[in-house]
């Protein structure tokens, strides 16, 4: 069965080349592997035509703009589907793999005729001892809510159904991922994830976390966390479009009070800190959000000053 691993990257330097090595060191590697490059700067382009360029077993995605992590690995998989890639390992590319992962990944989802996607047990890759997260329970009133809380916890060593999976590393089946249409360009980035496994279990799709299949991630943050102003805005913008696209007007209830109190003591968190560019930051995502949920046009963010 034809597996393709998708890296999307933008300015990534020595962290991509990271991610990609440790894809390719694999028990059971990928029969390729796209890195979907979200339109760097040329020194970053070069460095990456010199590193992976003609390099046996990847391909170079040079995208002429910013499409985001959504739109990176739409075209990352709409690559590898046109190359008879069966199956998709969906890669952020601040993201380190056990050489066993991929292996784990495809005997949780041989095993699971129904199943669509298959998540890692996902480590902290600054604190490899951390759990950052083992399945994901998306309840959309409560999406707001920190993910610690309502995510599961591996207390097994087999595969487990879940609710959904953290979007840093996922294995995607094709059936899966054209039943769903891909990932919701306007989401962008953060919240991309919970979109669309709330698309593929309303498809029928089953979703199992391999907790022996390990991946390392780094950069987690939260609205209570260290959020930069770009990330802000995105936070507090897209639940609202999540909301939108899967909620119910049960949904919209528990959201909207939910949404408040968190937003509220975010913003207030960083006003302490003296972020008032954060906090600024969140006020205009919240703008942005109830705009699209009523139906606005939602503008491209582009890319950040800074890296993800």
């Amino acid at each position: 069965m034809r597996t393709a691993a998708v890296v999307v990257t933008w300015e990534g330097g020595a962290t991509t080349d990271r991610c990609v090595a440790s894809v390719l060191a694999q028990d059971r590697p990928p029969d390729e592997v796209i890195v979907v490059d979200n339109a760097s700067r040329p020194p970053e382009r070069a460095r990456l035509g010199a590193a992976h360029g003609g390099r046996p077993g990847v391909r170079l995605l040079l995208l002429d703009e910013n499409r985001q992590f959504a739109g990176g690995l739409n075209a990352g998989a709409t690559t590898a589907i046109a190359a008879g890639a069966e199956r998709l390992l969906l890669l952020n590319n601040d993201t380190v793999l056990a050489p066993d992962a991929l292996g784990h990944l495809a005997a949780a989802l041989d095993a699971r005729p129904r199943a669509g996607i298959a998540g890692p047990r996902l480590m902290d890759l600054r604190e490899p001892g951390r759990e950052l997260s083992a399945g994901e329970r998306h309840v959309l009133p409560f999406l707001c809510l920190p993910r610690a809380w309502l995510r599961h916890r591996a207390r097994t060593r087999t595969p487990y159904p879940v609710s959904g999976v953290m979007g840093a590393a996922l294995l995607v089946t094709r059936a899966c991922y054209q039943a769903v249409g891909g990932f919701a360009a306007e989401i962008e980035v953060y919240y991309e994830d919970v979109d669309f496994c709330l698309a593929a279990r309303a498809r029928g799709f089953e979703i199992v976390i391999a907790p022996r299949a390990v991946v390392y991630h780094d950069g987690l943050r939260g609205f209570a966390g260290g959020l930069t102003p770009w990330a802000a805005f995105l936070k507090a913008r897209n639940p609202w479009l999540v909301v939108r696209r899967r909620g119910s007007v049960a949904s919209w209830l528990g959201f909207v009070p939910t949404y408040a109190a968190m937003l509220g003591g975010s913003a207030a968190l960083h006003a302490l800190r003296g972020r008032g560019d954060v906090v600024r930051a969140l006020a205009r995502g919240a703008l942005a959000g109830i705009g699209g949920a009523a139906g606005r046009r939602v503008a491209p963010v582009g890319p950040p000053a800074g890296s993800r």
